[in-house]
Formats: structure tokens, C-alpha cells, sequence
């Protein structure tokens, strides 16, 4: 094989890059933060209250105790498993276009997990996880009461996601990228007197490989799907499913290969501190792409 044709081979085999999981690595922690600087400036708020209320009658700190146990019990989620579903047809939209569309099905190429903080996995919580020959995510968090072993300053956010490589077929156009992702979810989070978060995403995530080790986020999109809180007395809930409408668009070019991430993350904070009251959360819930579709314009 002469080496132009072995040149040519190496530009159209798919890129291996052991570190194109940072961006969304690097993205998840900032969310992180920003959650976590939230929840704490929350949980002091409420810090301050309990102790005012503790100073004005001993007998409060009692009272506070005994309704944690009464008005929230520890409960634990119920198993979200992912059936196949009807499958629902995506806009294509491909009026005036070459109608050059590429469809892509599980397996894809690549998989990434997240849970922070290391101390969360040896909690009840199963954490993320991927099955990658059905292209499913997993977020599974659950903490309760302080009674119980809990992960290491009270909170725990997850993430998973899969990855696919693409090549436009011309040197210059605009790629519309869209997937089929449906999910379903339960999530809760109760308070008394503490505060307690709860929140969960969907996104996704275009990176240009402008050379070996240079991936370049070009595409950067975070869809909530819940973003809750409970203080004083709260108990909040939901469960459900869906599908998720997505539709992104990037300028790409043949000579180059994109790495498409379709991920998802989320995350609880909730009250481990030996003081007055006590909250907790949880959230499990997957999403499963049973497939990609890219619309090119030369």
C-alpha cells in the first residue's frame, strides 16, 4: 500500500483520544461549584434561623427532633427501568437542503461517567452508570437522614453520557445534529428546618479535533429538566418521562472529525450536620438514545 493511501486510511479512521472526556468533565465540576455555593449560602440561612429559634426555648430543639421523625420518614426510590417504547419520529426539516442525512445506532464509540465526591460511592446510591450497547444512562442518588451511614458533606452529583464520532462529508457546510432521547424519572426532597436541593440535566456537547490532543467545544447545550428546593417543612416530588427535543447546529469541514456527546447529569445536596432539623433528597431516573441523526448542507 503506497503511504498516500495509508495517509488517507489514518484521516478516515475515527480519532483515539483517551482525554476528550475532560470538557465534560471540566463543565460538570463548574456546575458543581456554582450548586454546591448555592445550597451552602442556603443551608446557613437556615443554620441561623434554627439556632435563633433554639435560643428562645430549649423545648424547640425537642419539638424539632420529634417532627424530623413524624413528617419525614426515610423513604427510598422505587427502580426506574427503561422499556423500549414507542419509537417517535424526528423532524427531519430538510426542505431546501442536499438532504444529506447519516444515521447513527447504538453502539457508539465512546462512554463517560462521573460521581462526585469520592466518598458517595460507598453510600446506598448505585451512582452513574452507561450500557453501551443500548445507548441508556443511568443517575441513581439517595441519601436520608443523619441516623445512617451518608456520603461526606452532604451531597452527591453524578454524571453519563455517550459519545460519537462524525465526519461531514463536505469540506465546508453546516451540520444539524439531533438524537431520539426519551427518559424517565422520580425524584424527591424533604426538609425540616434544613435545606435541600435537587436538580438534573440533559445536554450535549460538539468538540472539534483540530489536532492530536486539541478538542475544541463548539457546541455546548444544558437543558433542565428540574431544578427544586425545599426549607422549613417541605416535602417536594415528581415522576414521569419524556422525550427530549434537541436540535444543534455547527460549521464543520471533511478534513476534520467532531466528537458528539449526548449526556445527562444531576445532582442532590441535603443536611448531614448533627444540629436542628435535618433534610434529605434523592433522584433516579435514566435516557436512552436509540439513535443520531446529522443533516449536512454543502
Amino acid at each position: 500500500m503506497s503511504t498516500s493511501q495509508e495517509d488517507e486510511r489514518s484521516l478516515q479512521e475515527k480519532p483515539d483520544e483517551p482525554e476528550a472526556s475532560l470538557a465534560l468533565d471540566r463543565v460538570f465540576d463548574t456546575q458543581l461549584k456554582r450548586s454546591r455555593s448555592a445550597y451552602l449560602r442556603a443551608s446557613r440561612r437556615a443554620e441561623q434561623v434554627g439556632e435563633a429559634l433554639a435560643d428562645v426555648d430549649e423545648r424547640f430543639v425537642r419539638l424539632a427532633s420529634d417532627l424530623a421523625r413524624l413528617e419525614a420518614p426515610v423513604q427510598f426510590p422505587r427502580e426506574v427501568h427503561p422499556s423500549p417504547g414507542e419509537l417517535h419520529t424526528l423532524s427531519l426539516v430538510t426542505t431546501n437542503s442536499s438532504d444529506r442525512l447519516f444515521f447513527a445506532t447504538p453502539p457508539y464509540d465512546t462512554t463517560w461517567t462521573t460521581f462526585q465526591p469520592p466518598g458517595a460511592a460507598g453510600t446506598q446510591a448505585r451512582g452513574p452508570s452507561v450500557s453501551k450497547p443500548q445507548a441508556s444512562m443511568f443517575i441513581d442518588l439517595a441519601e436520608t437522614y443523619v441516623d445512617r451511614p451518608v456520603a461526606e458533606g452532604g451531597w452527591m452529583y453524578a454524571g453519563a453520557g455517550v459519545g460519537l464520532w462524525f465526519k461531514p462529508k463536505a469540506p465546508s457546510t453546516y451540520v444539524r445534529v439531533s438524537a431520539l432521547v426519551d427518559y424517565e424519572y422520580d425524584w424527591a426532597d424533604s426538609s425540616s428546618l434544613q435545606v435541600a436541593h435537587n436538580r438534573a440535566q440533559l445536554c450535549v456537547m460538539v468538540q472539534h479535533r483540530r489536532g492530536p490532543g486539541d478538542m475544541e467545544t463548539v457546541v455546548d447545550t444544558r437543558d433542565q429538566l428540574w431544578a427544586d428546593g425545599t426549607s422549613w417543612y417541605e416535602d417536594h416530588s415528581d415522576s414521569g418521562g419524556g422525550y427530549w427535543p434537541n436540535q444543534n447546529y455547527f460549521w464543520g469541514t471533511s478534513s476534520d472529525w467532531y466528537l458528539v456527546w449526548f449526556w445527562m447529569n444531576g445532582g442532590i445536596d441535603f443536611s448531614t450536620k448533627a444540629t436542628i432539623g435535618s433534610s434529605k433528597a434523592y433522584q433516579t431516573w435514566h435516557a436512552r438514545i436509540p439513535f443520531m441523526v446529522f443533516e449536512q448542507w454543502a
